[in-house]
């Protein structure tokens, strides 16, 4: 495929878009790139246009010195979103992706057909994570973290293991010698030196992912549906079953041994997962309907 590039705020947005049919876009976690949603794109795009973005500091895309808050990469998406052209579109999350996608929702429902968001990143959920040790050091000493960050990198031969490092049960039985789909590229980008910078600035003021543990979705909010590794050890599946109480999804999903990417540890289940909720999303959401009982998946 060939790379297109958005220009938002003079830096350059990396991202594919391949296949015909309802739009659907994919965004990745930090940490890694649009290449973790390989599988699902390469299954989906007979049925759907699959748009897959880098986010600006990630993959293929821009690393200038900032504009990494969360604040900023809602604004980047709100606008990339408004360059595609589409009546409404679909989104598909992962973590900060999932997060981004659920505060533009909130301020703009109308542009969204239905969502699905894989292990949301907020305040909480990253909190009484592994991401959570990290946390008060980029709140607390914000220039003294950026200025480590930005001087970090891993040597290439190691990077997959940045990807591997974030499996569970399920992806350490065979993401650890084998390279699953995608795992190699998107892990590469940690050899640059910088790369982790995105995310020292990101969790530095998570006022904004705090917002979302405050979010009661209105009756204008998209159909969505979250997923969870019930192996995540970066998020806390246990504060996403807390977060899904008061966001009341149309459908919830935790897969048994995945960890924080589960598009590349369990791909078919993920992929079947989207194409039966995009294909056949809900009507729009009713303030007084509960949501589903979760539903546990090997």
């Amino acid at each position: 495929m060939t790379t297109k590039f958005f220009v938002h705020q003079g830096n350059r947005i990396a991202y594919t878009r391949e296949g015909a049919g309802k739009p659907v876009l994919f965004l990745h976690n930090g940490g890694t790139s649009r290449d973790i949603w390989a599988h699902q794109a390469a299954a989906l795009k007979s049925k759907y246009e699959v748009i897959c973005l880098d986010h600006l500091g990630f993959g293929e895309s821009d690393l200038p010195d900032s504009g990494y808050t969360m604040p900023e990469y809602v604004d980047a998406l709100s606008a990339f979103i408004d360059h595609l052209g589409f009546e409404r579109v679909s989104v598909v999350g992962n973590c900060m992706g999932s997060a981004m996608t659920l505060l533009l929702a909130q301020r703009r429902p109308e542009v969204f057909d239905a969502l699905v968001l894989i292990n949301p990143l907020t305040h909480e959920t990253a909190r009484r994570g592994v991401i959570g040790l990290v946390m008060p050091a980029a709140a607390r000493l914000p220039r003294l973290s950026l200025a480590v960050a930005s001087r970090i990198r891993v040597p290439k031969l190691l990077t997959r293991f940045v990807v591997v490092a974030q499996y569970g049960p399920r992806g350490w039985k065979t993401g650890t010698f084998t390279n699953l789909p995608g795992a190699s590229r998107a892990g590469a980008g940690w050899n640059t030196r910088g790369r982790l910078r995105t995310m020292a600035e990101l969790f530095a003021d998570t006022s904004a992912l705090s917002e979302i543990d405050r979010m009661r979705p209105g009756a204008q909010f998209p159909p969505f549906a979250t997923v969870w590794g019930n192996a995540n050890l970066g998020l806390s599946p246990r504060a996403g079953r807390d977060l899904n109480r008061t966001l009341r999804p149309d459908r919830e999903v935790f897969l048994k041994g995945c960890g924080h990417l589960p598009m590349m540890e369990n791909p078919e289940a993920v992929t079947t997962i989207i194409d039966e909720f995009l294909g056949s999303p809900p009507l729009r959401r009713s303030p007084v309907v509960a949501s589903a009982p979760a539903l546990e998946m090997s």
